[in-house]
């Protein structure tokens, strides 16, 4: 877990960002969604393309009331969403050996007489009954191939707002 660590005068900082007029809130949700939006783009030009989902699956989270942007595979979390691999893509992986188990597919009714073959679930774990075989995969090692990260993003990002800030305390002061 990441441990933070509070700068002396954010209080300060923090009690003007809520004294900011509304027009200024949106201008700058209106910045932050421009810097979201063109980081992304970045991230879909170094994402590699052998079928273009990880591009697809590249969003933007804007949360204007914290005045905060989310960007990159913003899933549910590990395992849990069907762009898993992206993960492997980005950080790479070490060779190892797997244990893989091997389902067999049930046929149930779904009704009018037909039949489906479907994977057996319960509690969202497979059962016991419906595995075939068990044995041991070995998977290759995967170089990373960066592409969430991009280089210099926080830079670029710092520079608009710094652009943003002189703009709207030039007007402020006018």
């Amino acid at each position: 877990m990441m441990q933070y660590s509070r700068l002396e005068g954010t209080e300060m900082v923090l009690r003007r960002f809520d004294q900011i007029s509304d027009a200024a809130h949106d201008q700058l949700g209106v910045e932050l969604a421009i810097i979201g939006r063109d980081l992304r783009e970045r991230q879909q030009a170094a994402a590699p393309e052998r079928t273009g989902a990880l591009r697809g699956g590249l969003s933007v989270w804007l949360m204007l009331e914290q005045l905060k942007v989310r960007i990159g595979l913003l899933t549910q979390g590990r395992g849990k969403s069907n762009l898993f691999y992206g993960r492997i893509i980005e950080f790479g992986r070490k060779a190892q050996t797997v244990i893989v188990q091997r389902r067999r597919r049930v046929k149930v009714a779904i009704g009018g007489g037909e039949q489906k073959a479907i994977l057996r679930k319960a509690r969202g774990r497979k059962l016991a009954a419906d595995i075939a075989s068990t044995y041991s995969m070995k998977v290759k090692a995967r170089a990373p191939h960066p592409f969430i990260f991009v280089p210099n993003a926080q830079e670029e990002a710092t520079q608009r707002l710094v652009n943003f800030w002189d703009q709207t305390l030039s007007k402020a002061g006018a």
